[in-house]
Formats: structure tokens, sequence, C-alpha cells
């Protein structure tokens, strides 16, 4: 390590002792002067630490977003079953000295993404329809509504997807960014404050010798706490005042209602040939 930098880091330590001897003496109500802070910043500290809350309630929330299965924990079960078909599939090519067809593999794949309920409701009618008679009427109304889960289902993954990116992933970064910058800042005026006053301190006791030194090192240490507030009371206000949240937040509204726009429009087509096909077959009972 060279000099310079050896005495960097010894002028770093020096300050941190000396701020951790302040703030000590200040809890212990050893200290009559301290620096203040003005109303106004301590209101913008205060609505920052909500939003700082905001934003990691709703990012604890709409985390979910981000796993499509969130409405279909029996995908696990399925996505190990997948798994062990999947590698027996290829340990068999592997000894038969063949390659798996791609078509075959992309379709493996696609059915491994489809994990959501809906896409699992869809399945499950289609596969139940098989079941049955090409004439029979539970068949047909099951095809109809595995047709409509479908549809509901890949419009389940474009929202899933466009609130990820278009929220989830912009909150976040404000939090990580603004948020923490303007913390950060908060941060350097609090170490420039204990700093100011453990050098008033000092002035206070220097001795005559050394009294101009002192009050330099106490004008400096000013300069550099107005220097500290000006810059957090700019970043706070920033995080107040951007629209970014309340465009984050639109994304979502509209994300999620043209989801269920999508899904409306999707059953209300089915749900009339449905109920016709109950009628017909609830006369055929009786």
């Amino acid at each position: 390590m060279s000099l310079d930098k050896l005495g960097i880091n010894l002028g770093k330590m020096g300050k941190s002792l000396s701020n951790f001897q302040q703030l000590t003496r200040e809890k212990l109500g050893n200290v009559e002067d301290i620096t203040g802070l003005p109303p106004e910043y301590h209101d913008l500290e205060r609505r920052v630490d909500n939003l700082d809350k905001v934003h990691k309630r709703m990012l604890q929330v709409t985390r979910i977003y981000t796993n499509t299965s969130y409405d279909y924990p029996d995908q696990i079960r399925q996505s190990v079953v997948e798994i062990s078909n999947n590698l027996f599939d290829q340990l068999k090519n592997i000894t038969q000295n063949s390659n798996p067809d791609a078509h075959d593999t992309e379709e493996s794949l696609t059915s491994s993404q489809q994990k959501n309920l809906h896409h699992a409701l869809a399945r499950a009618s289609n596969e139940g329809a098989a079941l049955l008679d090409s004439d029979d009427t539970l068949g047909t109304a099951l095809k109809k509504y595995g047709t409509s889960q479908e549809r509901i289902g890949d419009c389940r993954y474009k929202m899933d997807s466009e609130i990820s990116l278009n929220f989830y992933q912009p909150f976040y970064a404000t939090l990580h960014t603004q948020i923490q910058g303007a913390m950060k800042a908060r941060a350097n005026v609090k170490s420039a404050r204990l700093s100011l006053d453990a050098a008033k301190n000092r002035y206070k006791s220097v001795r005559q010798e050394r009294i101009e030194a002192a009050r330099l090192e106490v004008e400096q240490a000013e300069d550099q706490f107005v220097a500290a507030v000006e810059e957090a009371t700019t970043l706070m206000k920033q995080v107040i005042e951007t629209p970014e949240p309340h465009r984050n937040l639109a994304h979502l509204v509209n994300a999620q209602l043209t989801f269920h726009q999508e899904a409306c429009k999707a059953l209300n087509e089915v749900v009339q040939d449905i109920e016709e096909m109950q009628l017909k077959q609830e006369s055929l009972y009786r």
C-alpha cells in the first residue's frame, strides 16, 4: 500500500472514530449543543421513509407475478414428473444413438411452460372430452370450455409478463436507486453533522496556539454539512416528486384490466352454448 493510500485510510479511520465518540457522548447526554436540521428536512425524511415502506410492501406482494404458476401449486409435482420423463427419454435416445425430434422437444418445452391454473383446466377439459364419445354433449361442452381456458391462460401469461416488466422491475429499480440513494445521502448528512459537532467541541477546548487551525476545521466541517444537507434534500425531493410510481401503478391496473376483459370475453363466447347443452340434457333426463 502506498503512503498516500495509507494516509487516506488513516484519515477515514480517524474521522469515523471521532464521529463514534461524538455519537456516544450525545447518547450519554454529555453534549449540550447539537446542530439541528430544519423541520422541512425532517418532513422530507418522514415522507421518504413512508415511500420506502410503500415500495417494499408492494414489491413483496407483486413479486408473485414473477412466478407464472402462482395460482397452480400442483405444477411442482407435475414438473418433477416431467423432468423424470424427459431424463428417461434422453437416456433412451442416447442408448439408441438417435437424436430427439426437434418438434417433440419444442412441444415438451411449451407444455412444461404452461403451468398456470387456466392451462391446467384446459388440459383437463380436453383430456376429458377425448375420453367421451364424439356425439356426447358433455364432451362438446368440455372442448368449448377448454378452448376458452387456453385463451385465458395465454392472457394470464401476458398479464404476468407486463406486470413484471412495467411494474415490478421499475418499482424495484426505484427502491434500489432513487430511494436508496436518498437514504445514503441522509447517512452522509448524519456523518457530516457528527463531524461538525465534534469539530465544535474540539474548538472549545483547544489550546491557544491551535485555535486558528481548529476554527478552520469547524468552517470546513460546516461547508461539508451544508453541502450534504443540500444534496440529501434534492434527492429526497426527487423521490417524492417523481411520477414514476404513478406510471408503474397505471401499467399494473391496465394489465389487470385487459386480462379480466379478455377473460370475460372468452367466457361469454361459450357460456350460452354450454347453458343450452345443459338445458337440452336436463330435458332428456326428465
